[in-house]
């Protein structure tokens, strides 16, 4: 394989955990003009406000298992009985020739770390659980009982979250977008981040 001086980066935070909009205003900077999102399919119905190809490639469930059995996929996953995945042309096209940001849950991030080994992994970390669950209660798409799933299932992937290469807490939409910015656009290395992510907070929030 040639070598590919773009870097790979990936995104994660549980559901409500900010990572759209701040990936949204990560490419809305000047500085990512050598960047490109990937774009993943899912078999989940359209909700409101949703763009083909710029939010999500949508599939039926017959399509998306027929290009699971054709081997297409860098990765997949099923999350509240909807298909997600990264189609392996999809990286493949856009990784070529730019820097390549993915927004993906713990088990994407993982199989795609099995892949290329020099991707970034970033985890967004809520402030706390009752954070989260006002954020799910405000974008109003859950009905109550769908939110409490959702916020048992944000321990086990903030639980994840230790093998990442850098916690952004997202407490502070200016300041979580600043820390992305130094991770992407500085390309800051690990030893340099202060991450604010107090040490005993990822404990807290799974216990």
């Amino acid at each position: 394989m040639p070598e590919n001086l773009h870097k790979l980066f990936v995104i994660s935070s549980p559901s409500g955990g900010g990572k759209t909009s701040l990936i949204n205003k990560l490419f809305e900077d000047s500085r990512s003009s050598n960047f490109e999102k990937s774009i993943s399919d899912t078999s989940r119905q359209k909700r409101e406000g949703d763009i083909e190809g710029k939010d999500y490639y949508f599939l039926s469930e017959k399509d998306f298992k027929e290009k699971i059995q054709k081997d297409e996929y860098v990765e997949y996953a099923t999350v509240f009985q909807n298909f997600y995945g990264t189609s392996k042309e999809e990286v493949k096209t856009k990784f070529k020739n730019s820097n390549l940001v993915l927004e993906l849950d713990w088990q994407g991030a993982y199989s795609l770390k099995k892949i290329y080994d020099d991707a970034k992994l970033i985890f967004l970390v809520p402030p706390s659980l009752k954070d989260l669950k006002k954020r799910l209660i405000k974008r109003n798409l859950d009905s109550p009982e769908t939110i409490e799933k959702r916020l048992s299932e944000a321990k086990k992937e903030i639980s994840k979250s230790e093998r990442y290469d850098f916690l952004v807490l997202n407490d502070d939409f200016d300041k979580a977008f600043e820390d992305l910015s130094q991770i992407l656009f500085e390309s800051i290395l690990l030893s340099d981040f202060n991450s604010r992510v107090p040490k005993d907070l990822i404990k807290r929030l799974v216990e």
